[in-house]
């Protein structure tokens, strides 16, 4: 059996959102990366190759950098399946998986509460028939590609929806909330189907990860129960994993994340699809973590 290789690659969204393989990721980034090695695992020995190489998630400027460092290119993506991680990972894809969703609960937000916008006349419908927004760029790294505004867009505003829009083609357009818990269901997927691995309660600052909580499965789905009936929740979470099945079997292994978010409204909503990550994540790391403390605990 082949050791597994874990990378710490957290500019793995940078780089999937520029999408060259040249692409130098900025400085802090990598520095992160350096200074939190132990995530990994294992560190690289690229001229060893029976081994399972598992990186925090797949991008073109990755790929290039192992075969630069003696990976046979045999045992990477091919340049399909980086591109169908490129694709699958932009913003569009979570609207889509929402739209799909199927449950019938009125505390469950719809699809209806984003549009994409593909020119500045559809941006500024959105915030005027709402009052506020949060622009999101379809490709981004975490608290990257987001603006928050609340009374129309600035001079600043319209020029990176124009940039956006051009280079990446839509802005997505959310409506703002109140917003009280934000979790994660967590899975992985494999060539057999989707597993339900857990869940994640983290938080973030303007769009920004800020930290997971360590609690177990079942005490963070409790938590969620506290203002979502817990049904809803099982439901939500088995027809996720039928739509993700139906597009990602065949074309995506490794782990994800879908974001979610408890909001305040007249009363408590959750919004069951925030965002998609086909990556490790935080929220993944957390789980692992929490789940091997306690099970050594209690040897």
């Amino acid at each position: 059996m082949s050791e597994k290789i874990y990378i710490f690659n957290p500019e793995h969204d940078l780089c999937v959102a520029n999408g060259d393989e040249n692409f130098v990721p900025p400085r802090s980034a990598v520095g992160f990366a350096k200074e939190n090695t132990d995530l990994s695992g294992h560190l690289m020995r690229p001229n060893k190759q029976r081994r399972q190489i598992i990186p925090w998630g797949w991008n073109p400027s990755l790929k290039k950098r192992l075969i630069n460092e003696g990976v046979d290119p045999a045992t990477l993506p091919s340049e399909e399946e980086l591109q169908f991680i490129r694709t699958h990972s932009r913003r569009e894809f979570a609207l889509d998986v929402h739209s799909r969703l199927c449950c019938g609960d009125s505390q469950v937000i719809g699809p209806d509460y984003r549009i994409i916008a593909r020119n500045h006349h559809d941006i500024e419908a959105f915030i005027s028939a709402n009052g506020s927004a949060v622009l999101k760029s379809p490709l981004s790294g975490s608290g990257k590609g987001i603006r928050f505004i609340r009374e129309g867009l600035s001079e600043s505003d319209e020029g990176w929806c124009r940039k956006t829009i051009d280079k990446q083609g839509s802005v997505i357009a959310e409506r703002r909330f109140e917003i009280v818990k934000e979790c994660a269901m967590l899975f992985e997927c494999h060539h057999e189907g989707i597993d339900f691995i857990g869940y994640s309660l983290f938080e973030s600052r303007n769009g920004a990860y800020s930290r997971n909580i360590l609690a177990s499965n079942e005490d963070i789905e409790d938590i969620i129960a506290g203002y979502i009936p817990r049904n809803t929740l099982t439901d939500i979470r088995e027809s996720l994993m039928s739509i993700l099945a139906d597009t990602l079997v065949g074309h995506y292994e490794g782990f994800l994340g879908v974001d979610q978010m408890i909001c305040q409204s007249v009363s408590p909503v959750f919004i069951p699809v925030s965002e998609i990550n086909l990556r490790m994540t935080m929220g993944l790391i957390a789980r692992n973590q929490y789940d091997h403390t306690h099970n050594l605990a209690r040897k």
